[in-house]
């Protein structure tokens, strides 16, 4: 065996990344209790009253959403905003620029048609890019209650794209730090 070429990280085995992801889970569902209680109240409320939850996410992002979109016996409720433009399959150019492009899933919100006061979660690794960032913000303008879904550590230590300079942590209503 050729030790010279070998990397110098262990390797990783089913039981190594799972002995460090769900404690990782764990952590990040105890640091959140208080804002998912907050949130699955509200949320409850809403859906008894009639309101759907939105959910959006863009590039490997909008696997978020497409996860939570009802299947059998799942939350008929949710409507996913999905742009095929931003999603993975358009190709890491495509994305890349759409995403970094003020405005560019507006016009799926709009065609969503959601009606004030209900809520939308909104996803982003990063939280950082113009396009994201305008979407939450036009939800709001919208009268939507707007939960971000982003890693608040990723995001305080980048530089936001967004020409206002704000993070879509902080333009959201809610926010939970996924880590």
């Amino acid at each position: 065996m050729d030790t010279k070429n070998q990397s110098k990280h262990p390797e990783i085995t089913v039981r190594s990344y799972s002995e460090a992801a769900i404690p990782h889970l764990g952590r990040i569902v105890e640091a959140n209790a208080a804002i998912m209680e907050s949130v699955v109240t509200r949320l409850v409320a809403d859906v008894k009253g009639g309101k759907s939850l939105f959910a959006f996410g863009s590039g490997h992002a909008a696997i978020f959403t497409l996860e939570l979109y009802h299947r059998a016996g799942g939350c008929s409720f949710l409507v996913p905003i999905v742009a095929d433009y931003l999603l993975p399959t358009a190709g890491p150019p495509v994305v890349r620029v759409l995403e970094r492009t003020a405005a560019a899933a507006n016009m799926m919100l709009a065609r969503a048609e959601p009606r004030a006061g209900e809520m939308i979660w909104i996803s982003s690794q990063s939280g950082i890019n113009p396009a994201v960032v305008d979407f939450a913000l036009e939800a709001k303008k919208r009268g939507l209650f707007t939960v971000a879904f982003t890693s608040v550590v990723h995001s305080s230590s980048v530089a936001s794209r967004h020409p206002s300079g704000k993070r879509l942590f902080e333009v959201c209503d809610a926010t939970i730090d996924t880590g």
